[in-house]
């Protein structure tokens, strides 16, 4: 074990530096921890809390009719399906709202009790990633204009239910995994959940005001050679009250191939990945249960 115990997430203000200050903060978060939180970064409170009551609205109605509201057209981008699923001792419980746009979409389509809250946010938050991972990328010398526009062309949203669960301390609403894609942006509601590992120790991410939590995926260890490090992570369900959460993740497309750069390999750190379409990558771990950074194992170079 760690003696991470009692630490707590780097916080990046967004507003209040330089961008050279700025760079510097989020590369030792991510070289340190894979994990940070950002505060200042735009996104208004009413939009913020116009989605949280639009979500705890959604997942009041008998699942029934959370399948009817979304599921109007074949090219509607919402889908609702639910994350109850036994493995072994462990359980996942959570119910997810997901919003995966599509070129032939209509948002007019979209029932009005979400249409607003999803679309709006989704837009803001983009903007939000596209600034992050720019800051991201030109703290490691790359092309930051670049990089962040690959690393962000896949937009998926997921709203997350978690009912409250008083069965078992194996109960989890997510078990423990690291992301797929590039980063993923987390806004949580004020009930304690998120937990990341760090040096063996499972640390809370306490949940702050007006703050996001930003977590590296495996596409940017894969990029980097695992100089960044994709942060594992779990949600524990509350024995008492709901937890929503919504999750925003940025990756490549699925045709882009994602492999090492060459300014990260070294005689004393040799290539750890090989090159794979992220389309294949996803495929590959949609296919297993969470477990750890297992997906990684896909790719990696014995």
């Amino acid at each position: 074990m760690g003696d991470d115990q009692g630490k707590t997430v780097p916080v990046v203000d967004l507003s209040c530096q330089s961008r050279t200050q700025l760079q510097q903060q989020i590369a030792i978060a991510c070289l340190e921890w894979g994990v940070f939180e950002i505060v200042n970064h735009g996104m208004p409170i009413a939009l913020q809390n116009q989605l949280k009551n639009a979500a705890h609205h959604f997942f009041s109605l008998p699942p029934e009719v959370q399948v009817e509201l979304v599921q109007t057209h074949p090219s509607s981008p919402l889908s609702v399906f639910a994350g109850l699923r036994n493995e072994g001792e462990f359980r996942n419980r959570k119910r997810t709202l997901g919003f995966k746009p599509n070129p032939s979409m209509d948002v007019k389509l979209l029932p009005c009790l979400l249409r607003d809250p999803i679309v709006n946010f989704r837009e803001k938050m983009g903007s939000i990633a596209y600034g992050i991972t720019k800051e991201i990328f030109a703290g490691l010398q790359l092309n930051a204009d670049l990089f962040s526009t690959a690393h962000t062309r896949r937009q998926t949203m997921a709203v997350n239910y978690y009912p409250p669960c008083t069965e078992s301390k194996f109960s989890y609403g997510l078990r423990p995994h690291s992301d797929l894609g590039s980063i993923t942006i987390v806004m949580q509601d004020e009930v304690k959940g998120l937990q990341i590992k760090r040096r063996g120790d499972w640390i809370d991410v306490i949940p702050r005001k007006d703050a996001f939590v930003v977590m590296i995926g495996d596409q940017i260890e894969i990029l980097t050679n695992g100089r960044y490090r994709s942060i594992e992570h779990r949600v524990i369900t509350n024995k008492i009250v709901p937890r929503i959460s919504v999750a925003c993740f940025y990756a490549p497309t699925e045709d882009d191939v994602i492999e090492p750069l060459q300014k990260f390999v070294s005689k004393g750190c040799p290539v750890l990945y090989k090159g794979s379409k992220f389309g294949d990558y996803l495929n590959h771990g949609f296919s297993k249960p969470l477990n750890g950074k297992s997906s990684l194992m896909y790719c990696a170079i014995n």
